[in-house]
Order: C-alpha cells, then sequence, then structure tokens
C-alpha cells in the first residue's frame, strides 16, 4: 500500500501523547511519575509511592494549605473547625488520666466535720472522688459527702451524707458542673476516730 509503513522512522511519533483541556501535554516528572501541583495543595509521596483509592475522593485544602508528606500528616483546620464525617471511618482519641491518692485523714474524731483538698475538674472529661474508711476501730464509722463550687470559695452540697462502716469504699459524683470539686468528711461518734483516704481519679 503506497505511504504506509510498517515501522515508523521517528519513534517518537508513535507514542500516544496526553494533552489537557488548555491543550497542554500533561506533566510528569523525571521519572515519569505524574505530577500534580495546585495553589494550596502539595503532595510528596514516599520512596515506595503514594497510593489512593476511593470511589470518591474530595479533598478541600484550607486556605493555609494542606500539607501531606512521607514525614506524616499535617492539617491546618480552617477558622470554623475541623469536620470529618464518612461511614467506616473510626477516630481513636488517646485519654490523658490523672490519679491522685491524698495522704491518709488519720484519726480525726470531729463530729462537725471539715475539707479535704479541693481539684479543679473544669477541663477534665470524666472524674471520681472515691473514699475509704480504713479506721481501725470496729465501730469508727464516718460521714462523706461530695461539694462543688464556681470559685473555690462558695460551696455547694452535691449529695447528703453517705454513712461508711470500716473498711467500706465510696464513690462520689457530680451531677452538676462547676470547677471545684471536694469531699466534706466527719466522724460520726467523737468517740471512735476515722481514717480515710481520698483518692482523685480522672480522664484528662
Amino acid at each position: 500500500m503506497p505511504n504506509y509503513k510498517v515501522f515508523q522512522d521517528n519513534p517518537d511519533q508513535a507514542r500516544i501523547k496526553i494533552y489537557g483541556n488548555q491543550n497542554l501535554a500533561v506533566n510528569t516528572d523525571t521519572s515519569g511519575n505524574l505530577g500534580i501541583t495546585s495553589t494550596g495543595l502539595a503532595i510528596t509521596p514516599p520512596v515506595s509511592g503514594l497510593s489512593i483509592t476511593s470511589a470518591g475522593l474530595a479533598v478541600t485544602p484550607p486556605a493555609s494549605g494542606l500539607s501531606i508528606t512521607s514525614t506524616g500528616l499535617a492539617i491546618t483546620p480552617p477558622a470554623s473547625g475541623l469536620l470529618i464525617t464518612s461511614t467506616g471511618l473510626a477516630v481513636l482519641a488517646s485519654l490523658g488520666t490523672s490519679d491522685v491518692s491524698e495522704a491518709p485523714i488519720a484519726n480525726n474524731s470531729s463530729t462537725a466535720g471539715g475539707p479535704d483538698t479541693a481539684y479543679n475538674v473544669l477541663a477534665l472529661r470524666e472524674w471520681t472522688l472515691a473514699v475509704v474508711n480504713n479506721s481501725t476501730a470496729a465501730n469508727a464509722q464516718a460521714l462523706a459527702k461530695l461539694q462543688i463550687s464556681p470559685d473555690d470559695a462558695n460551696w455547694l452540697d452535691e449529695v447528703s451524707y453517705v454513712t461508711l462502716s470500716v473498711g467500706q469504699v465510696y464513690g462520689l459524683v457530680s451531677s452538676t458542673f462547676m470547677k471545684y470539686a471536694r469531699v466534706y468528711y466527719a466522724a460520726v461518734n467523737s468517740a471512735s476516730a476515722i481514717t480515710l483516704n481520698v483518692y482523685f481519679q480522672a480522664q484528662t
């Protein structure tokens, strides 16, 4: 057949070249990998390559830009905050804990009572004050209640007194949100001195 060549003199002309809608060839790096650039978006794949698979992937970077690098993921959320929603997406947060054991309230015989250490609980997710009656006398009963305060000066009884026999433990949890919390304690009988251990445990 006239003018038909089985072998192309210029092999470069036999390759398929891809152009975008601006009549410009698709950009690749020196290794032939596809180069993607956009204002505010930078993707640097690791040595083994970057693999993204999804039925539909949408990335909208914030005004300051979204940067994904092989050393980790850095996300700078917009001023309105970052919202992540997806079926099947699990976000696990590591919880910090606080565990404080106060020095024992030893040999206290006051029936009028007194307060223990006050704790600032404003930034805590969950917290509990536990009281253990470690008195040595068999009939040394103790009274304990939870008090809360907005200012560490004016205190409100969250619950009324609970009575603890020797060896008994009781957990005090508030149902009202205020900044400070403490245990208020007393002896049932002034002739039977009490010894109490107070524990403050929380998730931060």
